[in-house]
């Protein structure tokens, strides 16, 4: 049955990151009217690559999550492995995503001030990724203790997943229609109420959650 219950939970996954990834084609944004070749290629890779890593923040806060269901379909120790893997990849695709879309802009023009809070509320979350990232993997290179890198980086960890979907909700004009905001909407709300059911039954059993 674990096999079973994998197949369903890995195409359920696959649905969901499809659906995000037909917005932009389906909702395309006045930005891309204006743009020819190499720049207009550049924007639309870099959309495709900013839903790819929220879908993966997403992910890999239900892999942080892990509780006893996950953990006997997938293994404790496979969900672990895939959540780093993951982390590197969430990294990967957020920086693919600011180069993408700043340097058909030109980097003269970088978006600043209130006017353009979303795309600060953007720079802010590759900031915090690229901190995550890279803290993870030379936790133990600086010798900083697990419950100190703990500590910090849950608390990063879902503050990222709050603010890269505020970043994506208004950021683009695809998002300003009913749709797209439900289905990303309806996503964050389901992960964030599992974290919740998880923690709730973690400070109810007077106990911490499994480390990451």
């Amino acid at each position: 049955m674990p096999a079973v219950y994998r197949v369903v939970l890995t195409a359920a996954a696959v649905i969901c990151v499809a659906a995000a990834l037909a917005i932009p084609g389906y909702y395309e944004t006045t930005t891309l009217w204006y743009k020819t070749g190499v720049d207009k290629a550049m924007l639309i890779a870099g959309q495709y690559c900013g839903l790819t890593a929220l879908m993966l923040v997403y992910l890999q806060v239900l892999l942080a999550i892990r509780g006893d269901a996950m953990s006997a379909i997938f293994g404790a120790a496979n969900l672990i492995r895939y959540h780093r893997i993951n982390g590197a990849f969430v990294a990967l695709a957020a920086v693919s995503h600011a180069l993408l879309v700043l340097v058909p802009e030109g980097i003269a023009n970088l978006p600043l001030g209130k006017k353009f809070w979303p795309e600060m509320v953007g720079a802010a979350v590759l900031f915090f990724i690229v901190l995550l990232a890279v803290s993870s993997y030379l936790r133990n290179r600086l010798h900083i203790p697990f419950a100190i890198w703990r500590a910090l980086h849950r608390p990063a960890g879902y503050g990222v997943l709050l603010l890269a979907t505020v970043h994506v909700l208004f950021v683009s004009e695809s998002f300003e229609k009913t749709g797209p905001r439900l289905l990303i909407g309806a996503l964050f709300l389901s992960v964030a109420a599992l974290w919740g059911v998880k923690h709730y039954r973690s400070v109810r059993n007077n106990k911490p959650s499994s480390p990451q």
